[in-house]
């Protein structure tokens, strides 16, 4: 083999690994997405209980992330992702055989400890491997493995339902974890200083670091879930909004006085990382909200089965295999700052078309937006990482690959967390608004009633069970116009959060390039 051959080999084969476990852990951040109406079914769950299942995963996986820097340089990489596969592994076979939401919960966590400790690895392998002119080709490949997951989740979840049970769905990635481990041994550098003699000892863990983060934003996350159960003026929702307050406080404080912080607060110092960082907290936003919100749509409202509720996402998956290496690629060689603008002006068009759905929406017409949509998130994603991380010097590499994915899944976490609760607030207030319609003065509203009561009665009904049974029916379908017009209005939330980022973009700086990488593949 030459040296030439041995080079990328050398490159990509660990980036190769690194996807393989990013697959297999990311798949299942999404396939329970079209398990939710099963799972709420067998166990009896309110929506805002379901989507602790999304939470619980995002939460877990944005807090272990930031472990990723201390456990490499404690550890290796190649065992610290052999762990973090078994936890993922674990976790798995935990919600696989759950009798109630606590069990399911705690197997979401495993799993998303998991796939959080192994999501920056790529990064940081891709800036100490790469040459410049080549790392946006190489963050494309990589992203879209790990981004076709949540594209893909839905489908391959909603076919495995069909076919037998929603228990599948957590044990359906668990082959791919299991091939990753041996792989990992045989690719995978043994640590971030490739075994160099001399190499600094390991930090100490910052772990009150990581349980305040973890608790801030489980905190909110159950704030924002408590709130609407309960009201807004619940003293046990402010009790957990304030004590989320409280805990990012304290960990803004602790982490600017730890030697070696899980989050290192001297990245935010460079106006450049932060602007990139936005882009990146919106995508996550982008991403994992509307992959939570299609699902849910097509079969609440258009009453689709969970495979076609998947098979709704794979026209957007296939148009995501384009992109995102296309998009790689020329961001190696145009300002990267065109690209985030094409694709957040993308996103946004899809989302407001989103916006006008109801449910007589055709199937093609549906795949189409959301095509378009991840259309967009390609063409976004490489160069707002590859941006952020230009913006940093080369020392600080290892805690900015760790930072942009946290920000990613933080974006993810919040946005799931936020959007339940405003689709159940805005379903609500819909459901209260037609309700107020149906009057004796509203001919419309009288004339559908009777139309419902002379059928009821057409079919034996009589006279009394018509007029009850046309008056359930009336309300069941004003709950599902209620329901259809909620989703309209969390589309739109998004696309209007998304389109701001057209004022931000131009104003991050192109960054600077990094030494090119030793002949060894190994980190300057």
């Amino acid at each position: 083999m030459s040296a030439m051959a041995r080079g990328a080999t050398a490159r990509w084969a660990p980036i190769g690994v690194l996807a393989a476990g990013s697959v297999g852990t990311m798949l299942a951040a999404t396939i329970v997405n079209v398990a939710l109406p099963s799972i709420i079914g067998a166990f009896g769950l309110g929506q805002d209980q379901a989507q602790w299942l999304s939470t619980a995963f995002l939460t877990s996986s944005t807090g272990f992330m930031l472990l990723n820097t201390w456990a490499v340089a404690r550890f290796g990489m190649r065992r610290t992702f052999a762990a973090a596969m078994c936890v993922f592994i674990m976790g798995s076979a935990i919600g696989a055989t759950s009798s109630g939401l606590e069990t399911l919960v705690i197997g979401r966590v495993m799993q998303g400890a998991g796939a959080g400790l192994i999501q920056p690895m790529a990064m940081l392998l891709i800036f100490q491997s790469f040459p410049e002119n080549s790392r946006g080709t190489a963050i494309g490949i990589y992203s879209l493995g790990v981004i076709l997951s949540p594209a893909f989740g839905p489908v391959v979840g909603g076919m495995l339902i069909d076919w037998a049970d929603w228990r599948i769905v957590f044990v359906a990635t668990v082959p791919l974890a299991l091939a990753a481990i041996p792989l990992a041994f045989l690719f995978l550098p043994d640590s971030q200083a490739n075994g160099r003699p001399g190499a600094r000892r390991a930090p100490r863990l910052d772990w009150q670091g990581l349980v305040l983060v973890i608790a801030a934003i489980a905190l909110t996350l159950q704030g924002l879930a408590h709130g609407h159960r309960e009201g807004w003026d619940d003293m046990g929702a402010a009790l957990r909004l304030g004590g989320a307050a409280v805990a990012a406080g304290v960990f803004l404080v602790w982490e600017h006085a730890h030697p070696f912080p899980v989050l290192n607060l001297r990245l935010f110092a460079n106006a450049g990382f932060v602007l990139a960082g936005l882009v990146i907290l919106l995508t996550g936003l982008a991403i994992y909200g509307s992959t939570y919100l299609v699902p849910l749509f097509v079969q609440l409202v258009q009453h689709y089965s969970p495979s076609g509720a998947g098979e709704v996402l794979l026209p957007a998956g296939i148009a995501m295999v384009i992109g995102f290496p296309l998009a790689g690629r020329i961001s190696d060689h145009v300002d990267a700052r065109w690209l985030l603008g094409a694709g957040v002006a993308m996103f946004g068009a899809s989302m407001w078309l989103l916006s006008g759905l109801s449910a007589a929406t055709g199937w093609t017409t549906m795949a189409a937006f959301i095509a378009l949509s991840r259309i967009g998130i390609a063409t976004v994603m490489p160069a707002a990482n590859a941006s952020a991380m230009r913006q940093v010097t080369p020392e600080m590499l290892a805690f900015a690959a760790p930072a942009a994915t946290f920000l990613t899944q933080a974006g993810g976490a919040l946005g799931v967390a936020g959007l339940s609760v405003l689709l159940q607030e805005r379903a609500a207030f819909h459901a209260d608004a037609l309700a107020g319609l149906v009057t004796q003065a509203n001919g419309q509203a009288v004339e559908a009633l009777e139309t419902m009561r002379a059928g009821l009665a057409e079919a034996g009904f009589d006279p009394s069970a018509a007029q009850i049974g046309a008056q359930q029916q009336l309300a069941s379908s004003m709950w599902l116009s209620a329901q259809a017009l909620a989703f309209r209005d969390c589309f739109f939330a998004i696309g209007l959060a998304f389109a701001a980022l057209l004022f931000v973009v131009p104003l991050i700086p192109q960054g600077r390039g990094h030494e090119k990488p030793s002949k060894t593949g190994s980190a300057p």
